[in-house]
């Protein structure tokens, strides 16, 4: 019985084991603990036998740990002729050494997939810290290119902030002082336009970014049903809550870049309240998802109200913290 035909039999009827976690931007330690509690509870509890994916959702791509062959059979159909080639037989009767794949998908258009062989599945049960070691070490590399895709959109984002920011600045120019009052709804001297236009080009960058997270959370994860029917299935709840956790990092990094880049103080201060922030937005987003859920008709505008009420905050509290930080 070759490789192929052992995965059939094996996987056949079988339940595939899955998990995952978001990948922290910054924060390898904890990505790299957070992968090897994983994938060391998994070996503990299951056998090299059994189907797995694991999961890893970074901020614009998605990783996936699995045997070659879960992922796309065609390849483990011409990964066991090419053995067969070069080595003839690939395995005994008596082993089941699939080889292990870590994949990288990048959420941008015409992206094309990746995919890098980097152990066996009989080596990480049976020699677990060197296949770890290999493991990540190909997690690492997607995730360095999960990063400068983050950056380029970020940098394209401020790219846009710079260009629109003079605009508001002619437009309130051109008002009376009474018409700016009217049309803001306070007082707003001369010396502090081009303050308030950089606050009014940040809005329309941060709004650019809610409309897409929540546009993304109706067509691609809520569809043609109920939101609450979404919400009841855990795969589109995790990739919900992914959505949020990605439109935060877009968000605080987009301040963070444009802001502190040249402030090492301003960055530090700004990531040291991250975690607070983070937390924060995902209780907020938690209790305003819940009462959506129990809305029979909920449409991509009640979830973009959703975005807005949980995401402007945090903009605000960003504008603020930067604001005092820098007086």
């Amino acid at each position: 019985m070759d490789i192929q035909n052992k995965l059939n039999a094996k996987y056949e009827n079988t339940p595939i084991y899955t998990s995952g976690f978001y990948a922290d931007p910054e924060d390898p330690l904890k990505n790299r603990s957070t992968l090897l509690t994983t994938l060391k509870s998994f070996t503990e509890n299951q056998d090299a036998a059994t189907p797995f994916a694991l999961q890893i959702m970074a901020t614009n791509s998605e990783l996936t740990i699995a045997p070659l062959g879960l992922l796309d059979l065609q390849e483990l159909r011409d990964y066991t002729a090419k053995k067969r080639q070069t080595e003839g037989l690939i395995a005994g009767e008596d082993t089941f050494e699939l080889p292990l794949v870590v994949q990288f998908e990048a959420h941008t258009e015409k992206a094309s997939v990746e995919r890098e062989l980097v152990t066996t599945t009989d080596e990480l049960f049976g020699d677990f810290t060197p296949a770890f070691d290999k493991i990540w070490a190909q997690v690492k590399i997607y995730l360095a290119k999960n990063q400068a895709l983050l950056e380029e959109m970020v940098a394209d984002l401020i790219t846009d902030s710079q260009k629109i920011a003079p605009k508001f600045v002619g437009q309130l120019t051109e008002m009376s002082a009474a018409e700016r009052e009217k049309t803001i709804g306070f007082k707003l001297p001369d010396t502090e336009l081009e303050q308030f236009s950089r606050y009014l080009s940040d809005n329309h960058e941060v709004k650019a970014v809610i409309s897409s997270a929540a546009a993304f959370a109706t067509h691609e994860i809520v569809g043609e049903q109920l939101f609450g029917q979404a919400m009841n299935d855990r795969i589109l709840r995790n990739t919900f809550f992914w959505d949020l956790d990605n439109t935060f990092h877009e968000i605080f990094y987009y301040f963070l870049r444009k802001y502190a880049a040249a402030n090492s103080k301003l960055a530090k201060h700004l990531n040291h309240i991250k975690g607070g922030l983070l937390s924060t937005m995902r209780k907020d987003a938690w209790d305003k998802s819940s009462e959506l859920a129990t809305d029979a008709k909920t449409t991509q505008k009640d979830l973009e109200r959703m975005f807005t009420a949980v995401f402007m905050p945090l903009t605000e509290q960003l504008t603020a913290e930067i604001a005092k930080f820098n007086h």
